[in-house]
């Protein structure tokens, strides 16, 4: 067993409940010696179901608790993202991972929006990013309790606080007429604008152009998820970069991207599901780690703020600490 294994075996076996009881990791996959390659990494650390059949692995996952959930993306039968639908479906607390050697932006914006997986990870996939990403999604099955994850909704009376992001007044046009009576709307028209109101107010659900004022904001969003993980996200987006869709997932754990313009039923659906998931998150710390993001250490590089926002972001921290 090479360092990282070992690690990961140390860290899953000080959380799981018996000793002899290995986590359950199921991988579905069209290639045999895939799925051998599979099981042979993870066999030392977990309990490992293969199949290239997809109602075997949604049986397999219904009739036993799962931990973690892989599918590659492009086999025969069934779409990789079709089937971690179903398998949030019958299984919400597996963890979802989406692996596929190709970047389908269909498949990519599904994840998001229907699959709500943990990581999308790309083919060729070294065994210690795959190691990695499975044994701390492992880590956090284990130690998440579903029961905790009620209905639990803000009581108080009060109105909930949606923030727009955007350049323009069109959206915030609509949005103010859609949800005015239900929530309390704020817009920004830049960044410093929008740190100020998620330094001071407590904003519930975020929508955001992912440019503004000609400026890619993503690597905002991700500093955003950081510094305040019960924010939840929503973009608004042209779905034309596949490798920035992927960020967004793995660094953003954003909750939905809505295509330009948006139609209204969809922007009702998305609004309303994202403050139920925020009430969700606020009652439960152990679902905040279902959706943590990705560490970039390169990110702050990309990120030239300045110290009045670097202040806000500071702020931020002490607001959302858990």
């Amino acid at each position: 067993m090479n360092e990282l294994e070992n690690d990961i075996s140390n860290n899953i076996s000080a959380a799981d409940l018996g000793a002899e009881s290995k986590p359950k990791l199921a991988f579905i996959d069209d290639e045999q010696r895939i799925l051998r390659s599979m099981k042979l990494l993870f066999r030392k650390t977990h309990d490992v179901f293969i199949t290239t059949d997809p109602t075997e692995y949604i049986d397999y996952i219904r009739n036993n608790h799962v931990h973690v959930a892989v599918s590659d993306q492009r086999m025969p039968e069934r779409v990789g993202v079709d089937i971690l639908r179903e398998v949030k479906e019958v299984s919400p607390s597996t963890m979802r991972i989406l692996l596929t050697g190709y970047a389908d932006l269909n498949a990519i914006i599904g994840s998001i929006n229907d699959g709500e997986i943990y990581r999308y990870l790309t083919k060729p996939c070294k065994s210690e990013e795959l190691l990695a990403v499975v044994g701390r999604a492992t880590e956090i099955a284990l130690t998440y309790n579903p029961d905790e994850d009620a209905e639990q909704f803000d009581s108080s009376g009060n109105k909930q606080t949606l923030l727009v992001i955007d350049e323009t007044n069109e959206l915030i046009e609509q949005i103010r007429k859609q949800f005015s009576n239900n929530y309390k709307v704020l817009h920004a028209k830049g960044l410093e604008e929008a740190y100020d109101y998620l330094a001071n107010e407590d904003i519930g659900v975020c929508i955001t152009d992912i440019n503004v004022s000609g400026e890619n904001i993503a690597p905002i969003i991700f500093t955003l998820k950081q510094d305040a993980p019960h924010l939840v996200v929503l973009v608004q987006t042209e779905f034309q970069d596949a490798g920035l869709l992927i960020d967004l997932i793995n660094k953003g754990q954003v909750y939905r991207c809505l295509p330009k313009p948006m139609r209204a039923s969809l922007l009702e659906i998305s609004v309303n599901r994202a403050f139920q998931h925020h009430a969700k998150l606020k009652a439960s710390p152990d679902l905040v780690k279902r959706y943590e993001v990705e560490h970039d250490p390169e990110n702050d590089v990309r990120i030239d703020l300045s110290s009045r926002v670097r202040s806000l972001i500071g702020k931020l921290r002490k607001r959302f600490s858990l």
